[in-house]
């Protein structure tokens, strides 16, 4: 290679930001905080009694090392055509992206890396999200004012240029915002099963630092003490307990509300043709959305939170990673937990649409069958806990077998309930542009799909759905993270209808394939 070719090679090669160096110190704290802890606590360290500690403060160095020779070894370059990613000392990698491939740019920051004033970029580019991480890659960490730079260098423009006179305007054009964080959803917080797992969690967080610590903790006697204790105490005094745990997981659930989505807020950029989330109050992100990629939105309600009238919002589009929606907020999430009108309003504002197509009001109900289909089920549900209600009664005997009869007999109400709401969740309809199907239970989503984004058809039919006359047919989509959305024990002549009008021409063609 000569100087010249060497010179090219080099050339426009970037580091990450020298205070990540700093930032990497912080695998260093936790050892060393419950060293210094232990010191308090005992007057002094016996580093006998500690092999673990060392061992911990040992693999917490290997882990600040790796991270700077890390920060060392990486570099990127950002070409016309593609960005690389270079990596590793003695495993080398080198990563190339085409620039039109890529699907997100998102910036994070978490709370050590927004004290040196650090962002972590993350790029992706939609593909293998359901089985690693190869789609994506990150650039942990570059200056806040670098990373947003990046992020609209990259993301490609979703508009055709305009003329001189329309730029200049568009320069000085606000965002325009769509939604914000009203205080007030954080009544919706505690409107999640976490507000029971949370209250219990200090019982656990004990149980580790009594481990770290090195203090003996024998597991099943402590349960079958807490058992014991609580058959003693006053039956006053268990409820005051069961309250504590539900404040401290109301409590919880209120601090992970704030921490995910304190100062959010919903934009879009008319000049680039994005939408754009920024939120977090200890770690901040910001996810970017191209209009051009989006084919819908999806409403989740989670049993609690719609007893509560609440619901979440998330765009149905193409590149986005495959997340669990929890509280904190999946990949394409649009909207907190919020009242569900906002939710309603916020979707018809992100599809430029005059009101919203998830609208109830706009499905069809599904046939009798398939009440009678889910009725069935619960009648086996509730037999097989009766059952084992019955069994448990009879071989503990006394309370215990009173309690377990009384269990057994309350799941026969409650698979009902759960069966018919099962049936009147279900339900579809053609908003439009928009193929809208609803389903669920404990979790409730309805899906509004762009009828474009329908790329293909799955009838499916078991005996028993035979012979009722019900199908379930799912129709194939390459935006969101399902890969499909499924309309459950439709009827079978209307379904077909429904997915004939949908994408006219379509399901003719999967028929004749399945034919032959």
């Amino acid at each position: 290679m000569t100087v010249k070719d060497l010179a090219v090679e080099t050339a426009g090669w970037r580091p990450l930001d020298p205070r990540m160096a700093l930032v990497n110190l912080r695998w260093l704290l936790p050892p060393l905080g419950i060293i210094a802890l232990t010191a308090v606590a005992s007057g002094g360290v016996n580093w006998e009694d500690h092999k673990l500690q060392i061992v911990s403060a040992l693999l917490f160095v290997y882990l600040t090392a790796a991270e700077i020779v890390r920060w060392r070894t990486t570099r990127y370059r950002v070409g016309d055509e593609q960005i690389e990613i270079r990596s590793g000392l003695f495993w080398r990698r080198h990563v190339a992206i085409p620039r039109d491939r890529l699907r997100t740019v998102d910036l994070t920051s978490g709370p050590v890396h927004r004290v040196f004033g650090l962002a972590i970029v993350t790029m992706g580019t939609g593909q293998a999200l359901r089985t690693d991480r190869r789609d994506q890659v990150k650039l942990d960490a570059v200056a806040v004012a670098e990373a947003e730079r990046l992020r609209e260098e990259l993301l490609p423009r979703s508009r055709p240029a305009a003329p001189p006179q329309e730029a200049a305007a568009s320069t000085v054009t606000p965002a325009e915002e769509i939604a914000r964080l009203d205080p007030a959803w954080v009544r919706y917080a505690p409107l999640s099963p976490l507000v029971f797992v949370i209250g219990l969690a200090p019982l656990s967080q004990a149980y580790n630092l009594a481990e770290r610590l090195g203090i003996p903790v024998d597991l099943g006697g402590a349960v079958l003490g807490a058992v014991a204790f609580l058959r003693s105490v006053p039956r006053w005094l268990l409820v005051v307990l069961a309250a504590l745990v539900l404040v401290a997981g109301v409590v919880g659930t209120v601090l992970l509300f704030a921490e995910a989505w304190w100062r959010f807020r919903l934009e879009r950029d008319q000049r680039t043709g994005t939408l754009r989330v920024g939120r977090g109050l200890l770690t901040t992100r910001s996810f970017t959305l191209e209009e051009r990629r989006l084919r819908g939105a999806e409403l989740i309600e989670p049993v609690m939170l719609r007893w509560g009238g609440g619901a979440r919002l998330k765009a149905v589009a193409s590149g986005l990673r495959q997340t669990l929606d929890g509280p904190r907020g999946g990949s394409g999430a649009l909207l907190p937990p919020a009242p569900l009108r906002v939710a309603h309003a916020t979707a018809a504002s992100v599809l430029r649409e005059r009101e919203s197509p998830l609208l109830p009001a706009r499905l069809r109900p599904h046939p009798r069958a398939a009440l009678r289909r889910r009725l069935l089920r619960a009648a086996l549900a509730s037999g097989a806990a009766v059952a084992a209600a019955a069994t448990l009664a009879a071989l503990a005997g006394g309370s215990a077998g009173w309690a377990a009869a009384v269990t057994g007999l309350l799941a026969v109400p409650v698979s009902v309930l759960l069966a018919v709401d099962a049936y009147r969740s279900l339900g579809h309809a053609l908003a439009g542009a928009y193929l809208v199907i609803r389903s669920g239970v404990l979790r409730r989503r309805t899906v509004a799909l762009q009828r474009k984004g329908v790329i293909g058809w799955t009838v499916t039919r078991s005996p028993l759905q035979r012979r009722s006359g019900l199908a379930t047919i799912a129709a194939t989509t390459a935006a969101g993270t399902l890969g499909a959305y499924t309309m459950r024990d439709v009827g079978y002549g209307e379904g077909l209808a429904v997915a004939d009008e949908a994408v006219p021409g379509l399901l003719a063609q999967f028929i004749e394939s399945a034919e032959e």
